[in-house]
């Protein structure tokens, strides 16, 4: 006796199939329990039922007739009359709509064929290849990370952070190549090109699309009014149940949220935002002449690659949990660790990007050395270890505050001018405001309390930030 899909949910796909657009129905279902001994166990809670995933194409813009129940084909408007030549009842009345009109101009629709097999290895192997043959990256440890992350798209849903390419350079560096190779290769991603802002809004809430953003230097510029709003679009979008909030263009009560979570994508000449830049993986390009100078002569191969893909999303359970003691911590692991989860899910080697992934936290320490918050932490951190205060006396009669004039004394020692030692303390100022602790005026002049409980939770992370063990 053959089981039947129990419990089954359908999820729907736009696709090609034999050339004509359709929609793919993915059926998700568990087989029920046969005989006595599996009811029995189903009865405990003890059966472990199968998993089965079920394909069916359906032509867009079906309708279902009120009135006799037939499913009749009526595309791009709802029918009036149920079509006898289609099986209908051929009369005039009302339908229900069953199968959505496809939009072939959002995202690049992928070709379907159910592959019975898949390699992940060898796929991942394939667009290794084809990728170093359309663009040239600086570091060989680019193209994996570009490869995985264009795999990691198709298990959108099931991340809770990613991390955003961004592609800096000249022009003629590449950049909108990787763009367009990221199109042709990945999950529902929309080029911004002629797209409007609202458009794009829509696209991440309603389709959980991607969006590749040319040019972005421009178009995220914080100095612009146009420029801000897409910033406070794209910065928190890195992570899952960020929303974008915007008042209703017809009704001045109501407020609209958006889902705005999910890949995306940016290249342009100049660099950006500090805080967008810190969610991103960047990659510096150089002007060079790849293997492949257009991508149509190699579309069959990143038509197939997709196709693959497509079976990978659907065909494969969720991506490999990195678990709570896992190496990277924080931001480092919301920007890498999707990365990192496919490479595990796939079968392939990701020790490389860990050491890629800390080295940019090395990195950056060692940017900050040098800094006047540097060596402000250090005097304060200093003066802790050493037992003593700034100025020599015993840790039994030390004050709980640093001094601004202390500080000022040693990191600028031998400045005598009034005027040039007014303008150092006022940086030194500056900084220790940039450093976000907390300041007090004590007999007139300005001090850090040590001892206040947000100042000394506060240098403990600084101390982390700063490579100060």
């Amino acid at each position: 006796m053959t089981s039947k899909i129990k419990k089954t949910v359908e999820v729907t796909e736009p696709v090609i199939y034999k050339g004509e657009t359709k929609w793919l129905i993915i059926k998700e279902g568990m087989t029920p329990p046969e005989g006595k001994h599996e009811l029995r166990l189903a009865l405990k809670g003890e059966f472990e039922a199968d998993k089965i995933i079920s394909f069916e194409l359906k032509n867009q813009g079906l309708w279902r007739c009120q009135k006799c129940g037939a499913v009749i084909e009526s595309n791009p408007k709802e029918p009036i009359q149920c079509y006898k030549d289609q099986g209908g009842c051929d009369r005039v009345t009302k339908f229900e709509l069953v199968t959505d009109f496809i939009n072939m101009d959002l995202w690049k629709i992928p070709i379907w064929k159910d592959i019975k097999e898949l390699d992940m290895l060898e796929i991942y192997d394939d667009m290794l290849k084809l990728v170093k043959k359309c663009v040239i990256f600086p570091e060989e440890i680019h193209y994996k990370l570009f490869v995985l992350w264009i795999i990691s798209t198709w298990k959108t849903g099931h991340w809770s952070s990613v991390g955003f390419p961004v592609l800096l350079g000249d022009h003629d560096s590449g950049k909108t190549r990787a763009l367009d190779l990221i199109r042709e290769l990945a999950y529902r991603m929309i080029h911004s090109a002629g797209t409007t802002f609202p458009a794009m809004v829509r696209a991440t809430h309603f389709y959980q699309a991607g969006l590749l953003i040319d040019e972005a230097s421009d178009r995220l510029n914080p100095k612009t009014e146009s420029g801000r709003e897409m910033l406070n679009f794209v910065k928190p979008s890195y992570r899952i149940g960020s929303r974008y909030t915007a008042a209703d263009n017809n009704d001045p009560e109501k407020i609209n949220s958006y889902k705005n979570f999910g890949f995306k994508s940016f290249a342009g000449e100049r660099n950006f935002t500090a805080a967008l830049i810190s969610r991103s993986i960047t990659i510096l390009m150089q002007q060079a002449e790849p293997e492949v100078p257009e991508l149509y002569y190699i579309q069959d191969e990143l038509d197939e690659l997709q196709t693959k893909l497509l079976n990978y999303r659907y065909k494969t359970g969720p991506p490999t949990d990195l678990g709570m003691g896992f190496v990277l911590k924080g931001r480092l692991r919301e920007v890498f660790g999707t990365l990192i989860s496919t490479a595990m899910h796939i079968g392939q080697q990701y020790d490389d990007i860990i050491d890629y992934a800390l080295n940019i936290k090395k990195e950056q320490q060692e940017d900050l050395i040098g800094t006047l918050e540097n060596d402000i932490l250090k005097i304060i951190k200093d003066s802790e270890e050493s037992q003593t205060t700034i100025d020599g006396s015993d840790m039994e009669d030390a004050p709980e505050y640093v001094y601004y004039k202390d500080l000022l004394e040693r990191m600028f020692p031998d400045v005598e001018d009034t005027d040039a030692k007014r303008k150092m303390g006022q940086q030194v100022g500056y900084a220790v405001r940039r450093l976000r602790l907390k300041v007090k005026k004590l007999h007139g002049q300005n001090v850090i309390p040590l001892h206040n409980k947000k100042n000394v939770n506060r240098l403990k992370y600084l101390y982390r930030k700063y490579g100060m063990k």
